[in-house]
């Protein structure tokens, strides 16, 4: 009875997008670091490290191959050689095999595919276009030269400032893939990115919101309040817990439970990760949760429809996202004098102003005053009330 009663009240609390350090950042993918960690949000890439290091041909047929049709599709071993110097021991081998069977790659001539080769700006040209479904028969003479002119046409070279022959780094792959996502299949008004990702976002700029799409993939929230009654599917070690985005054991989690009375819990099931939330005071995590009464919230002399700040018990937040603004306006969920829980960063003073998505200073009279941080996410505190339901 419990349990059900906690599924409804779990359905009943509105939850909005909200962003976490380890796993979710919602909002519009705007700068360079952003389009790194979509990729890896989307799994195309398993990391931003070493941007400006070249790639081997054979770690690319990866990249490709996560970003294709294909990439559910990959057997981890093959019981074949794929060409000349790429053996079925060769690492990345079943991608080498799909990458030139799909025509994403080339073998040069003797049926040599040079795995530990640098990618050049005309691979990443043959690749994005392949992806895009041009073929062969889509550029007269000149091959790579007719490639090259056409990705340039289509601004897939976007931020990659390289030509012809010249090596690429990780950064030039990652920018052509990401402005190959965003462009139509050859033909058709199909984005390309939502034929391998169906439920992905492209927004008003033009730009992937990969955050909408692996939202779907993560469930919560569930509070947990007995640490001897935590309910997951899959077994929880010091892999993959995380509390308040940092690495911690299934211990530290109960402890946190028995201590503050709850936890505040969301589930990836597809990687079997735990992402709990606790008011642990913790000097390394960038997050936490609070308790506190709204004392204020303040609204933009530019739109006073729209609150920009909120002060909660002796701390001053700013809102950032849409999502979190509007569950603080006159018609959202919030009022002052409330008392909810909430999700927090802990910048500690270190804001002193707040700007809007134009630049402006949004302040009363233009003043700049000290911040603690920002709202994440804010919860009705009776989702975390101990009596009985």
């Amino acid at each position: 009875m419990e349990k059900n009663c906690l599924k409804k009240l779990i359905l009943m609390s509105f939850v909005f997008t909200f962003s976490f350090v380890t796993f979710i950042q919602a909002k519009t993918i705007k700068t360079e670091n952003d389009k790194f960690e979509t990729l890896v949000t989307l799994k195309i890439i398993e990391d931003t490290g070493n941007l400006d290091e070249p790639v081997t041909r054979a770690e690319f047929t990866k990249f490709l191959i996560r970003a294709s049709k294909y990439r559910d599709k990959i057997p981890e071993y093959i019981s074949e050689n794929v060409c000349n110097d790429v053996s079925e021991t060769t690492p990345y081998a079943p991608y080498i095999k799909k990458a030139i069977d799909e025509g994403y790659m080339f073998t040069y001539l003797g049926g040599y595919f040079k795995p530990n080769e640098f990618v050049t700006y005309s691979d990443l040209s043959r690749a994005s276009l392949a992806l895009l479904s041009y073929t062969n028969e889509d550029f007269r003479g000149n091959q790579v030269v007719g490639r090259n002119l056409k990705f340039r046409a289509l601004k897939l070279d976007e931020n990659i400032e390289k030509s012809e022959n010249d090596i690429l780094s990780k950064k030039d792959i990652i920018y052509g893939i990401y402005n190959t996502l965003k462009e139509k299949v050859k033909d058709t008004e199909n984005i390309y990115g939502k034929t391998v990702f169906p439920d992905l976002i492209i927004d008003s700029d033009n730009e992937i919101n990969a955050s909408e799409y692996i939202i779907n993939e993560i469930k919560g929230p569930y509070v947990f309040k007995d640490s001897n009654n935590i309910d997951i599917d899959f077994d929880l070690n010091e892999h993959n817990v995380y509390i308040n985005g940092v690495n911690n054991s299934f211990e530290d989690l109960k402890y946190d439970i028995d201590v503050y009375g709850y936890a505040i819990c969301y589930v990836d099931k597809n990687n079997k990760l735990l992402y709990a939330y606790t008011e642990r005071q913790d000097i390394a995590a960038p997050v936490m949760l609070r308790k506190g009464y709204i004392y204020k919230i303040y609204y933009a002399v530019s739109n006073p429809l729209v609150p920009y700040r909120v002060d909660i018990d002796k701390y001053k937040y700013y809102l950032d996202s849409e999502e979190v603004k509007f569950n603080f306006s006159a018609s959202g969920f919030f009022k002052e004098d409330d008392y909810i829980v909430y999700l927090c960063n802990k910048m500690n003073d270190i804001t002193t102003s707040y700007r809007d998505s134009s630049g402006n200073i949004v302040y009363e009279n233009d003043e700049a005053e000290p911040y603690n941080g920002s709202i994440i996410m804010a919860y009705n505190i009776s989702l975390i009330r101990q009596d009985k339901r």
